[in-house]
């Protein structure tokens, strides 16, 4: 999960390649059952709620698939009913900070982002305008992304500085990431197993005394048999 402008569909094919997994992105399954319709024409046409509906009916219909990675849209997060599907696998969040952000997705144009091309004013700075949006959407959004079980971040150094790290860095801290959780995991799983059971040696030497009604029970039995 991440929001727009953080690698989401280039990272996740990646790391399905990586682990020979099946990769599926959600925004590319809406727009081939619309007959490859791109989503901007399927937001203006159907609306936010819609294409939200879409993408929920995806996630359910995966969810109960294994060996497979899903590029989700930025905004499934929002959905309640979208977390219990995507935790019962692992949730990777990539995050980067909104100028990172703003900049990625002014380079490929904002145009092809919907949420960012309405009413954008004609001939303004495309940096701008995906900051003065991206913004409020990150701060509303930051908290249900903060349910991920792994954080990747996307910060640059050096000459990556201003683009932020490289697909390959990504992919990096994304798998040692996913190896620490995974290890975690097994030892919680581990530890649930090692357990004593206090007062075990004194259950041994236990012996069970039948309750009064099954006494009086038996010996009717008893006497009905001598009859």
């Amino acid at each position: 999960v991440g929001m727009m402008g953080s690698g989401k569909s280039t990272v996740g094919k990646m790391l399905a390649n990586t682990l020979k997994y099946a990769f599926f992105d959600t925004d590319s399954v809406i727009e081939m059952a619309h007959d490859k319709k791109p989503v901007s024409a399927i937001f203006a046409e159907e609306g936010q709620d819609y294409f939200r509906q879409c993408e929920s009916q995806i996630i359910r219909e995966l969810s109960p698939y294994r060996n497979l990675v899903i590029a989700t849209g930025g905004g499934a997060v929002l959905r309640p009913e979208n977390w219990g599907y995507m935790h019962l696998g692992i949730v990777c969040w990539l995050n980067g900070d909104v100028q990172l952000l703003s900049r990625r997705v002014a380079k490929d144009g904002i145009e092809k982002r919907p949420l960012l091309a309405a009413d954008a004013p004609e001939g303004a700075d495309p940096v701008q305008v995906a900051a003065s949006k991206l913004g409020p959407m990150l701060e509303q959004r930051a908290r249900f992304y903060e349910n991920a079980d792994v954080v990747v971040t996307l910060e640059g150094y050096g000459m990556d500085a201003e683009a932020g790290a490289p697909t390959a860095a990504v992919m990096y801290r994304l798998m040692a990431a996913l190896n620490e959780k995974l290890a975690a995991k097994k030892r919680e799983v581990a530890e649930r197993m090692n357990f004593t059971v206090e007062g075990a040696e004194q259950l041994r030497t236990m012996r069970t005394v039948d309750s009064p009604a099954a006494a009086a029970a038996a010996a009717a039995e008893g006497q009905e048999g001598q009859a």
